[in-house]
């Protein structure tokens, strides 16, 4: 997937080049000579430039066999573009003091004269601003979890004054805690009274007072006296690491509803697409000619 700052950057480009495109096309006043050629100028790069995590992916997809919605993102923009390219250029939409009528319906006729370049900006703009949000939420949590992974202690101080690293630490095995110190790993004390500041983990402000046979969890601190605690759960078993693990999974994997959709887009779009072919055979068939048939298949 594409880093978070170049998503920005071709949301900035995206926002910033579809507005005037969609305000000419829905404004008939803002419609002056020559504007259809200026709206083609503005969109072009949307939608090649600023949609290309879509186009790229759905060629990626089209390798694999595979259909999704960033299959029918891309060719829906590109169509939308593809065709009032050709409008403007072979076609009656480029002539001067051409007007865009703001409808929402079909008309019969040559669709020689329409464009849809504010569709394929817009579209591309909206998809592309979730995209962007969705990149930055992860990014968030993944910087979320390595600060998580950070809270823990690197050294600890054994029973018999040996300092080694946490990962050599066993079940069972006793160390201490100094008032100021992180506890290395969830276990019991068994010597010593202290407060213990757990709001990294939990987030409650309030110290908790602990004394021999209470629990305590890796991550907190020892905020009062000398404590002996002995170790219960060490490793991946932590509470530090199970928390670091369900960030992780919430990262990287996919919640139910987007399996879903998912499951849906695989046959939605192949579905959205054979019914535009359909539609271009429809209107083909009915001699309504190839400009509208292909303005036809490209609105619906």
């Amino acid at each position: 997937e594409e880093p978070v700052d170049g998503l920005r950057r071709r949301l900035v480009v995206a926002v910033v080049l579809a507005v005037p495109v969609v305000a000419m096309a829905m404004v008939p006043a803002l419609q002056f000579v020559h504007w259809q050629w200026l709206s083609l100028t503005l969109a072009a790069p949307v939608v090649v430039y600023a949609g290309w995590p879509f186009h790229r992916a759905a060629w990626t997809n089209l390798r694999h066999g595979a259909a999704t919605m960033d299959t029918l993102i891309s060719v829906g923009t590109l169509a939308a573009l593809g065709w009032s390219v050709w409008a403007l250029f072979f076609g009656s939409a480029g002539v001067a003091g051409m007007r865009h009528p703001f409808v929402l319906s079909i008309e019969r006729g040559d669709g020689a004269g329409n464009i849809y370049l504010e569709t394929a900006a817009a579209v591309t703009a909206f998809l592309l601003a979730g995209r962007y949000f969705e990149a930055r939420s992860k990014r968030r949590a993944g910087a979320a979890l390595r600060a998580l992974m950070e809270l823990g202690a690197r050294e600890v101080e054994l029973a018999d004054g040996r300092r080694v690293p946490v990962d050599r630490l066993g079940v069972g095995d006793r160390f201490v805690v100094r008032p100021g110190e992180k506890i290395a790993t969830d276990g019991v004390v068994v010597e010593g009274s202290s407060a213990v500041d757990a709001s990294l983990l939990t987030g409650e402000s309030v110290p908790v007072e602990v004394r021999p046979g209470d629990a305590v969890a890796g991550a907190t601190v020892n905020a009062g006296g000398r404590l002996v605690v002995r170790a219960g759960r060490v490793g991946a078993d932590t509470q530090l690491a199970q928390m670091a693990r369900l960030v992780e999974e919430a990262q990287t994997g996919k919640a139910r509803v987007q399996r879903l959709a998912d499951r849906i887009s695989g046959v939605f779009v192949p579905v959205v697409i054979v019914l535009a072919v359909g539609t271009l055979g429809f209107w083909l068939g009915s001699g309504g000619g190839v400009g509208a048939a292909f303005t036809a298949a490209v609105a619906g």
